[in-house]
């Protein structure tokens, strides 16, 4: 039977040191970003930080690490749009 294409995720980065708190590591093994569980009543959340800025309250884990990791992506580009037509 072929094996299945391996598949990574951002919930793969995450680390949980403490119950209910996930630190996301890069790969030269520093912090990018958290996840900490919220309840409120009966419901259970997550909110997602990139540094020290809030991304969002989620409903799932993996929803939470995605918006961490998809901030972190985006601190690594240019800033601004690119114009059209390009001009030479």
């Amino acid at each position: 039977m072929p094996e299945a294409p391996s598949r990574w995720h951002p919930i793969l980065a995450a680390s949980e040191p403490a119950a209910g708190h996930w630190v996301l590591i890069d790969s030269l093994g520093r912090e990018y970003g958290r996840v900490t569980i919220v309840r409120r009543g009966d419901e259970v959340g997550y909110r997602a930080w990139f540094g020290e800025a809030s991304v969002g309250s989620f409903t799932t884990l993996r929803r939470s690490c995605e918006a961490v990791h998809r901030a972190f992506l985006d601190a690594h580009g240019p800033g601004g749009f690119a114009p059209l037509p390009w001009h030479t």
